[in-house]
């Protein structure tokens, strides 16, 4: 394999221990032949740090004040004498092989400018696998907090942006755009500059084989939430002066349009466990999520059998070691989820029926899996679009989608008490209970 020369930089202010960390584990776990580590010290005060670095085999530069993250990094590539820069945040830590499939992956694409790695939580689950930006065009990690063994996590492809916590950039084409833009406040140069690359006409893509650990902006959590708060604000602003025409441009076509974050599958709904008959013994939970309302219905009762239905093939899997089955599909797609006539005590669409195109049909394809005896019941939680506070909204013309709720942004339908009872009577059934404000049982 070719081996162009690699310059590893690290911006380094306070956080000590963590520096060392990175560079023992640099030092460790760093096969690739041809690199140099340079070091700039952005005016640590830190007791100890400058005795530290006074000792470091690497090139060790730095400023007497705190230059941020684009200008100390700028200033470190100037020092650099590798054909290809890699930046490196201080609170990494490498694994093993981590840069040379980096390399290998954007000397494999000439089309390729910026090659970002696989970072994980120091509890393992997902923390980057690539960035996109969402409907509202905010940029939001991928699979954040999924477990790391996730078919995404494990191929490399094309990626909207990546952090710039581990980034590997061709030197040429880093200077061509100038380098990071300096007017950013921690935060958003990385994305600012893949988008820059992109605009260029190269590729930006994500190397599931470079794995490290990433602890996470610990230099800015000792700033403080105010300092991040407002910062953030800065950012974003000047982000979306400069991009905001041209982000539709950069999308790329992908299922990560609708992804949801981890924790919104866990879906215990411990509402919607005490609705469950007393004499059901068979449950189907249609939109699983990770299995958690079957987990705590068996815990219950350990001769329950709890089936799901599931559309994320991700969280598919680990609702399959709550439940006793999940099927990955569809249910607007398929004819019948079954491939053969199966019948239940409970089937649950808890807060399911708004996401779908056809709700009516899809109630009306299940009414024949519902036990014929007298324990045949379905179980829904929809939201009322008549809440108080959307009609208050309203009059105010203030229809604003959210990411989750009543208006989340991923509805599809919406229902009033009224319109409910009407889809139901049309699918087949007949309402046997009302409760609550927002829960429907029949």
């Amino acid at each position: 394999m070719n081996t162009p020369k690699v310059s590893i930089i690290i911006l380094n202010w306070n956080q000590l221990a963590y520096l060392k960390n990175c560079l023992q584990s640099l030092t460790e776990n760093t096969s690739y032949p041809n690199y140099e580590v340079i070091v700039w010290d952005n005016g640590s005060t830190e007791k100890g740090t400058k005795e530290f670095l006074s000792t470091l085999p690497h090139k060790v530069f730095g400023s007497p004040g705190n230059l941020g993250f684009a200008k100390g990094n700028n200033e470190a590539a100037k020092q650099a004498t590798g054909d290809l820069l890699l930046f490196l945040n201080n609170d990494i830590l490498a694994h093993k092989n981590w840069l040379s499939p980096m390399v290998q992956l954007l000397l494999q694409h000439p089309d390729c400018g910026i090659v970002g790695s696989k970072l994980l939580y120091p509890d393992g689950t997902i923390q980057h696998i690539g960035v996109m930006f969402d409907w509202r065009g905010n940029s939001c990690h991928i699979f954040k907090k999924y477990p790391s063994d996730i078919k995404p996590a494990k191929i490399s492809g094309e990626r909207e942006a990546v952090t710039g916590a581990s980034l590997l950039i061709r030197r040429n084409i880093f200077e061509k755009v100038k380098g990071f833009d300096e007017r950013y406040i921690h935060g958003s140069e990385d994305i600012d500059l893949c988008f820059a690359v992109r605009e260029m006409g190269w590729k930006v893509m994500f190397c599931a084989d470079s794995v490290l650990t990433h602890y996470e902006q610990v230099s800015l959590k000792v700033k403080g939430g105010r300092y991040k708060k407002k910062t953030t604000r800065h950012n974003i602003k000047l982000f979306q002066k400069k991009w905001r025409q041209k982000i539709d441009c950069f999308r790329l076509s992908n299922d990560f349009a609708k992804l949801r974050p981890y924790d919104y599958y866990r879906n215990e709904r411990r509402d919607i466990e005490r609705l469950i008959p007393k004499g059901a013994r068979f449950i189907l939970d249609v939109g699983c999520g990770r299995g958690g309302l079957g987990k705590i219905l068996k815990e219950r009762d350990k001769n329950l059998i709890v089936w799901g239905v599931e559309i994320n093939e991700e969280i598919a899997g680990e609702a399959q070691t709550n439940l006793d089955r999940v099927i990955v599909t569809d249910i607007e797609q398929k004819n019948d989820v079954f491939d053969n006539p199966i019948h239940f005590d409970s089937i649950i669409f808890a807060d399911i029926l708004e996401h779908l195109k056809d709700p009516w049909t899809v109630l009306k394809k299940f009414h024949h899996h519902c036990s014929p005896t007298g324990t045949g019941r379905i179980i829904c939680s929809i939201p009322n679009i008549r809440h108080y506070k959307v009609l208050k909204d309203t009059v105010r013309d203030r229809w604003l989608y959210r990411e989750d709720g009543i208006l989340d942004k991923d509805h599809l339908r919406f229902f009033s008490l009224a319109t409910i009872r009407n889809m139901l009577a049309i699918a087949g059934y007949e309402v046997e209970k009302i409760q609550g404000k927002k829960r429907l049982v029949l």
